[in-house]
């Protein structure tokens, strides 16, 4: 039996587990994050998709995942869900240092 990933992020173990401790983190915290990520993603990868994902993402409604409760949340995952694989992986540095320094 082989292994087949069900979610979109379990091909990248490392982004997987900062994604694990953003869902376990306060929720001021994950909002902190998710902001700092946000603003990261935009800086590094500003494309018209982008603006697109932020644009499906505001219209819509809650979902049953962990991070659509949270409108930033929600946003930042799906920029990060359809961002390039090069970014995948400096994002998932960033948020494990992010949630680090922001835990202590």
């Amino acid at each position: 039996m082989s292994y087949q990933p069900c979610r979109w992020y379990d091909p990248y173990p490392r982004l997987a587990f900062a994604l694990k401790l953003l869902y376990l983190a306060p929720g001021a915290m994950r909002l902190t994050v998710a902001r700092q990520i946000q603003r990261f993603l935009v800086e590094q990868w500003d494309t018209p998709q982008v603006r697109k994902v932020l644009q499906e993402i505001r219209v819509k409604a809650n979902g049953n995942r962990w991070y659509d409760q949270d409108q930033e949340t929600a946003q930042t995952v799906e920029l990060l869900k359809n961002s390039p694989d090069f970014l995948k992986s400096r994002v998932a540095e960033n948020m494990l240092q992010l949630l680090m320094v922001e835990s202590a």
